[in-house]
């Protein structure tokens, strides 16, 4: 029961100080609140940019030509081989037929060009997905050099360039936005606990004086660690609205091409609490910060 009656007086006095000191504990409210926008924003572009990446990852495949003439068994072998390696995550077979088809389809108007061509020059093909775990210059020139020595395929072709290339700009953006959203981090914690210190600072006087009349640590302490909290809520539930808002206006003036990049992933559960832990949090560790500077152990 004691502790219960201290933890509510340390919320009484908490909200006793935000009334008391109004326009600091406002200012706090608003660096928290833009702050975590912009790491919002950064956040939720990067999760955007990321899943555009990986969908476009889920494209790679491997295109296995197969000798002219096979009989079904022996395709149907080639296949059920293909199926039982690690790396595949199916097939689709593409019958001589099929490809001449597709290729005439492709080029609509320009038919004509096709016009005594006697034979089909397409060879039969087994277009393989690659799994996942797969997706990497590694993993698809593994599974590459693996189908080669299957007999009955005559070539195997997978865009190597463009694979390389592609992995190298998945590094490429994974690094960039590890240092960006570090900076991000650390500036954050350093504007928020510079804020909560200027508020303490002009309250140092009543703390001194806690000290002098023998206020314990926790007494001295716990209100403010609350009060941080309760900033850092109000706080990250206001970015969480400017986001809203910010994905309103730009999805109204942004391109259908690029929608998908600026669209936030704010309506996700675990975005909002993710940024709602993350208010509390950023006020709990501006508090401590801040408390430190200010010589309270």
């Amino acid at each position: 029961m004691n502790y219960f009656r201290w933890f509510a007086h340390f919320i009484s006095e908490s909200f006793q100080n935000i009334r008391s000191n109004l326009a600091t504990s406002l200012i706090t409210i608003a660096t928290i609140a833009i702050s975590l926008a912009i790491c919002g924003l950064f956040l939720g572009f990067f999760i955007n940019l990321n899943n555009i990446l990986s969908s476009i990852g889920k494209r790679i495949q491997v295109v296995a030509y197969l000798k002219d003439d096979l009989p079904q068994d022996t395709i149907l072998n080639i296949r059920k081989e293909i199926a039982g390696m690690p790396e595949v995550e199916d097939s689709e077979y593409l019958s001589k037929e099929k490809a001449f088809s597709i290729f005439k389809e492709e080029l609509k108007g320009q038919k004509g060009i096709l016009d005594g061509l006697g034979i089909n020059p397409f060879p039969a093909s087994l277009e393989i997905r690659v799994k996942g775990l797969f997706r990497n210059p590694q993993g698809v020139k593994g599974l590459t050099s693996r189908l080669k020595m299957i007999g009955g395929i005559e070539d195997v072709q997978y865009g190597q360039e463009w694979v390389e290339r592609f992995f190298v700009f998945i590094k490429f953006v994974e690094g960039f936005a590890l240092i960006i959203g570090s900076f991000l981090l650390v500036a954050t914690v350093f504007i928020v606990s510079n804020t909560i210190k200027l508020k303490l600072y002009a309250r140092r006087e009543e703390i001194e004086i806690l000290g002098l009349i023998g206020a314990t640590n926790i007494f001295i302490k716990a209100p403010f660690f609350i009060e941080g909290m309760l900033e850092g809520f109000l706080g990250s539930s206001i970015s969480i609205g400017l986001l809203y808002l910010g994905r309103y206006f730009l999805m109204l003036n942004t391109p259908s091409a690029f929608a998908q990049l600026v669209d936030l992933p704010i309506f996700t559960i675990y975005f909002t609490v993710g940024l709602i832990a993350g208010g509390v949090v950023l006020g709990i560790l501006g508090s401590s910060i801040s408390l430190k500077k200010l010589e309270i152990r």
